[in-house]
């Protein structure tokens, strides 16, 4: 059995209300016992008897709603055991294959998108963005996330091919292009990725369809250098390849994306200090989490440079 149908399975479970549907039976035979063991005409033998089977059927529906939840554990224990496989490989994938991927290929990689989570994911990114504050934004590639984020300012636009931010900075006017900040960064080398840019300064950092194909120790390594350029109360948006799914996992079996589990992201970023604010699975390819840094968000800007930013006219 694959690991993916093993997490199908648990994605199953995990959509039943086992312990909802189990009070709703106990209730209603609560209910008729408590009418009949009261009936004024009622023989007290009876009443015991009812009382009595009353009180082993609970007890069973409790057992069958504690023998699901082992059913799930031992499914999360058995993903737990093998996913380890998953991860070496996704690892293997990005050190020996995936770092020889042309521009365009990574460009035309596209991730399926319903227009209600293209929606709701504009809409946080947009109410996170301030012109009183620096962002960032990974890998704009041929989306139209970055024209969310001119409010930003100063706006950092960082990847590891300048060819791979040209689409999307050349959409504006050469007068806003020149107001970006290009930042070429390698995260295959040993040392700090982002260690170029500013600590303690950013408000939002933005990446869209970059850490889907990184695996799970270049995440980490990418959220611990996050904590520390953002500024209090700064704020992380991302998407990833959500292997605590099936289909997730499924895009990992066929080496379309990387395995990359919520919860294990989600585990090392609360381990930094991230406050998580909100996590989203959409109908598409696309999963998206939120995280922020504990505080008050802050800056020292009264007023703003540029009124507007215009797409270049073409």
């Amino acid at each position: 059995m694959k690991l993916s149908q093993i997490v199908a399975y648990l994605n199953l479970l995990d959509s039943l209300d086992v312990a909802g549907e189990c009070n709703i039976a106990t209730g209603k035979l609560n209910h008729i016992t408590h009418v009949v063991t009261n009936h004024a005409d009622q023989d007290p033998t009876a009443s015991n008897n009812i009382t009595r089977v009353f009180n082993e059927i609970t007890n069973s529906i409790a057992k069958y709603a504690g023998e699901i939840e082992m059913l799930k554990q031992n499914l999360k224990s058995e993903i737990i055991q093998r996913e380890q496989e998953y991860l070496d490989n996704s690892l293997y994938l990005y050190r020996e294959e995936f770092v020889h991927n042309s521009p365009d290929v990574i460009l035309n990689r596209r991730m399926r998108i319903d227009d209600d989570d293209d929606l709701m994911l504009r809409t946080r990114l947009k109410n996170l963005t301030d012109w009183r504050l620096p962002g960032m934004i990974l890998r704009p590639g041929l989306e139209t996330y970055i024209e969310d984020m001119v409010p930003l300012d100063p706006l950092y636009v960082v990847d590891h091919d300048s060819e791979l931010m040209r689409p999307a900075i050349s959409k504006f006017t050469p007068e806003y292009q020149r107001r970006l900040r290009e930042y070429v960064i390698d995260d295959w080398a040993d040392g700090p990725i982002l260690g170029q840019l500013p600590v303690n300064q950013f408000g939002t950092i933005f990446a869209y369809h970059y850490f889907n194909h990184k695996p799970m120790p270049i995440i980490c390594k990418f959220l611990t250098e996050f904590y520390d350029k953002l500024r209090p109360g700064g704020s992380v948006l991302m998407t990833y390849n959500n292997c605590d799914l099936a289909h997730g996992v499924i895009r990992a079996e066929h080496t379309w994306m990387l395995y990359t589990p919520r919860r294990l992201i989600e585990q090392h970023a609360t381990e930094l200090g991230f406050e998580l604010i909100m996590a989203c699975d959409g109908k598409g390819d696309v999963s998206w989490i939120e995280f922020r840094k504990p505080g008050d968000i802050a800056s020292l800007r009264g007023g703003q440079t540029l009124a507007k930013v215009l797409a270049k006219l073409e």
